[in-house]
């Protein structure tokens, strides 16, 4: 083909392996060879260059580190950079010649260093565990220093002895597959007890800092496969020099680097030659595979075909991007071997070679072995000849399919491609198997129609134009649809067998997930906990839910998510809801949305078809048979259809409005409609609610009430997660405790209201200008964690002073001493509740008076007792405990409240406002027949 030659090493009857190694056991290394080896097949890369730079005289004196997979060509730069340190005069020599041929300055006034030793090891061979070993076997005065080293009672060179050696002579340090060898160290040697791999982390650390701060005396080059491991973390802290392999020219360089490296004269052939040969398929490869481009790209599109003759860019791609991605060693990758072996093949027959040049029933060729091991490490071993049967139908069938050959072969070599990348489009298979001339787009069409409908395996054709490949199963759609149609495979109580695989209830588990997954995307949060029930929901709500949904786990608003189509209308939703709520909810249960099925659908667990789909789902999900990338490709097709009938099927939603835990069935809801679908359903809900149940009069009277009690935030949100007693009002929906507590500062910028936060209460100001203002300043003083703003107690402005009032902070949450809580007992004398006023004191030993009036028996000494005299809020008798002075942090020994003429009722509310770190007693006195 145009007279291109492969080099001499290709040419003979065993092919030899490509794969760079620095050093070997026989002395075939490539930094054992001499340095025209390496240098004859070497492309001056940009990282070839930004190797050789960091060992120039110009170099930045920090560690080099070549970064990349395995078959980049690490080692390959490694052997250029040996014997760059080693013959400096031929390497220099052979950049000049570069950079002649190239028209490169920079690449003609290459000066590398001189005067260093160079000790090149490809250490994950493990023949030297101590780094320190192969420095005092290599280096010139290694010996003398081994002496020095084991005289001393270390467990490793120092660094000064380091810094001697390498000062008597001056070294580089290449260590190929560092990552591999450090990764490979025990922790300690079953032998020495060594510490290998921490004495190992450590001189690496010394090495690295000495080629940083001494660059005169040692240079130090490494190559990794990644970041990920602490060996190259102990180099990166230097700063050093890193060849990745990503620059924006890598992919060329890599593809002229391939093209050197095999043949001898490809840069002798002229590129009119090139395009004359190309012109057919370089004029097809832009029609079929850049048609969303302009024709003033075409010349750029073009170019990059003739850059990689005789092999098509989409063979070098797809041969690299599957061979580099596998986990096989990498004398079977040897994708230079591979492309030799293709060319010696095919290069004299067809003007560009092609993946459908690797035909899938040869016989004689090495590279269908090569890329056959490749298949092998992919999990794909039966793949040859599954297409090779596939082939054998098709001639047997007789049908007109000239291109059966080069289709099926190129089909079976994109089948080989990992993951979602299986697989070419008709458009990319129209390509591989054009040649010389184009080929009719009709005559193609037919042609692969034919093949597909004679080759059982041939998948992907249910999308048009989407990509063909080979699978091992036959017809996987229809295993999938076949499984999904089996309900003895889905009953709950279905047990398997052998050879048998069962999925019991699977089906509606994938269901609920599914929703969930609807309406909680991954990228948002929304207000409410979505919980999606289950089909025992009626009876056993909480027995197939995650422990986080769960009632007691709750902490903000739910949406629960009915599956069932609920029957009788309004007044059915009614009572089945409330009989619901008062069996499985003990709490919170002013927090619940239910959202409905719309009138008109099915039961979510009873409709087939919606059961079908989710089976197909689950089926091809990771979850189920999705570990195959047969199935894992179908998942959108029968994903699409389940999600696209679950996001239209709830149009509806009920809250509570009026709460009979003796007779449930009484309780009423407000039932609303909405028009969001799927993801934004949640958040409509929420909406609906603010706009249209949550009346903010309602509220401000409700807030300015537990003001008036001189309430607490915690408190006044625990109530409202709980619905009223029947015959007390109307539930007021609870929007979530951040939004109530905004509401609860609109009010206070009113001035309305005022907060005690710390301590201190905040209020409007005078110089408040509006409400707009006024709220500024109180989100700032006021808004805090959730937690911390159910500390801050309401209050009245006219009863604390208008917000000038600094009283100590509510108690909640402090510790106690046992046996001295608070002894709360209801006192006849009449009064309202007792306050503050004229403070009367009774001190001394021996006196009778006792703690709050009550006679003591005993005399109790050095004990002071404090009253008030007159009734008061509890604010103002908070406020009793300055002008009495007495200091936040005194102990009290007992404490009394004494209230007159409540109802049980009342005293029970105010006992639940006591913090459960308390510890109180109780005691009252009543009337029988007293009730009102």
């Amino acid at each position: 083909m145009l007279g291109l030659k492969l080099r001499d090493e290709f040419l003979g009857t065993h092919m030899p392996g490509t794969a760079i190694s620095l050093r070997t056991s026989d002395n075939q290394g490539a930094a054992q060879k001499s340095p025209d080896h390496i240098l004859s097949i070497t492309y001056p890369t940009a990282d070839v260059q930004t190797a050789l730079k960091a060992i120039s005289k110009k170099n930045s004196g920090r560690p080099i580190v070549l970064m990349g997979d395995r078959g980049r060509g690490k080692s390959h730069i490694m052997a250029v950079m040996h014997h760059a340190v080693q013959s400096p005069a031929i390497v220099e020599n052979w950049l000049k010649d570069w950079g002649t041929k190239q028209g490169s300055d920079e690449l003609k006034t290459f000066e590398m260093v001189k005067g260093y030793v160079p000790i090149s090891e490809p250490v994950h061979n493990h023949e030297y565990p101590l780094l320190w070993d192969l420095l005092f076997d290599r280096h010139p005065k290694g010996q003398y220093y081994r002496g020095q080293f084991e005289s001393m009672t270390q467990p490793f060179p120092p660094r000064t002895l380091l810094e001697k050696m390498f000062q008597d002579q001056p070294t580089c340090l290449i260590l190929d597959e560092f990552q591999t060898w450090y990764g490979g160290l025990p922790d300690k040697d079953p032998k020495t007890g060594l510490l290998l791999k921490k004495y190992a982390f450590n001189f690496v650390q010394i090495l690295s800092e000495i080629a940083k701060d001494r660059p005169e005396i040692l240079i130090f080059a490494i190559s990794v496969l990644n970041n990920q491991n602490d060996a190259f973390q102990q180099v990166h802290r230097q700063g050093p020099v890193i060849v990745d392999f990503r620059g924006p020219s890598a992919k060329q360089d890599r593809q002229k680097l391939l093209l050197h490296r095999l043949f001898e004269n490809r840069r002798n052939i002229s590129e009119p030659d090139i395009i004359s040969t190309m012109s057919a398929y370089t004029s097809e490869r832009f029609r079929l595979l850049h048609t969303h481009k302009s024709e003033a790209e075409k010349e750029r599109v073009q170019q990059e075909a003739f850059a990689c003759w005789p092999f098509s860019p989409e063979l070098l791609d797809l041969l690299e991007d599957h061979i580099l991605l596998s986990s096989a060693a990498q004398e079977t990758r040897d994708l230079i071997r591979i492309l030799a072996q293709v060319y010696r093949t095919r290069g004299d027959i067809v003007p560009v070679i092609t993946p459908a040049d690797f035909f899938v029933d040869g016989e004689t060729d090495e590279v269908q072995t090569l890329v056959d091991s490749i298949s092998v490490q992919a999990g794909q071993d039966k793949l040859r000849q599954i297409a090779q049967r596939n082939l054998e139908a098709v001639r047997d069938a007789g049908v007109n399919v000239p291109d059966a050959r080069e289709l099926v072969s190129t089909i079976w070599m994109r089948s080989m491609s990992p993951g979602k990348n299986a697989g070419g489009t008709p458009a990319v298979l129209h390509l591989d198997i054009t040649r010389g001339s184009a080929i009719d787009d009709n005559a193609f069409q037919a042609e692969l129609a034919l093949l597909i409908e004679n080759s059982v395996n041939i998948h992907g054709d249910e999308v048009p134009g989407g990509p063909l490949w080979f699978g091992i199963n036959e017809n996987p759609r229809s295993k999938v649809r076949a499984c999904a149609k089996n309900n003895k495979l889905w009953h709950i109580g279905a047990v398997p067998t052998a050879g048998l695989t069962v999925y019991p209830g699977k089906d509606m588990l994938h269901i609920r997930n599914t929703l969930r997954h609807i309406f909680v995307p991954e990228t948002t949060q929304p207000l409410s906990r979505v919980i999606i029930l289950g089909p025992n929901w009626k009876n056993d709500p909480w027995c197939d839910v995650d422990e986080a949904d769960k009632p007691t786990k709750w902490d903000r608003p739910v949406l629960l998510v009915v599956p069932d189509q609920i029957e009788g209308g309004p007044a059915g939703v009614n009572s089945t809801l409330g009989e619901w709520l008062a069996k499985h909810v003990q709490k919170r249960r002013n927090t619940i949305r239910f959202l409905l099925p719309a009138a008109d659908a099915m039961s979510l667990f009873a409709d087939e078809e919606l059961i079908f789909s989710a089976r197909c789902s689950f089926l091809c999900s990771r979850e189920g048979w999705g570990s195959d990338t047969t199935y894992r490709a179908l998942h959108q097709d029968f994903d699409r259809p389940l999600r696209a009938s679950l996001k239209t099927r709830f149009n509806r939603f009920a809250v509570l409005r009026k709460w009979d835990f003796q007779q449930p069935r009484n309780c009423a809801f407000e039932i609303e409609k909405i028009t969001a679908q799927g993801g934004d359903i949640p958040t409509a809900v929420e909406a609906k609610i603010l706009s249209d149940l949550f009346d903010q009069t309602e509220f401000k009277q409700f807030v300015l009430k537990r003001a008036k009690d001189s309430d607490f935030v915690g408190s006044m949100m625990d109530d409202l997660t709980e619905p009223p007693p029947p015959n007390t009002g109307e539930t007021i929906p609870f929007l979530g405790e951040t939004k109530i507590y905004e509401f609860v500062l609109e009010i206070a910028a009113a001035g309305d209201l005022v907060l005690n936060v710390g301590g201190t209460w905040i209020g409007r100001r005078p110089e408040d200008a509006n409400d707009e203002d006024a709220l500024r300043y109180i989100r700032g003083k006021a808004f805090k964690s959730v937690q911390e703003n159910r500390q801050i107690q309401l209050g009245l402005p006219g009863a604390v002073g208008g917000g000038t009032v600094t009283v100590p902070s509510a108690p909640a949450g402090s510790a106690t001493q046992p046996g001295a809580g608070g002894i709360i007992t209801p006192w006849p004398p009449a009064g309202n509740v007792p306050g503050g006023g004229t403070v009367g004191e009774t001190v001394g030993p021996g006196e009778n008076a006792g703690i709050g009036g009550l006679p003591n028996h005993e005399p109790i000494t050095a004990i002071k007792s404090k009253k008030s005299e007159e009734p008061a809020t509890g604010i103002n008798l908070s406020g009793c405990f300055e002008t009495w002075g007495v200091p936040t942090s005194q102990t009290i020994e007992t404490a009394r409240i004494e209230f007159a003429g409540l109802t049980a009722q009342q005293i029970k509310q105010i006992l639940q406002r006591i913090p459960s770190t308390f510890r109180a007693t109780l005691e009252i006195v009543y009337k029988n027949g007293g009730e009102q």
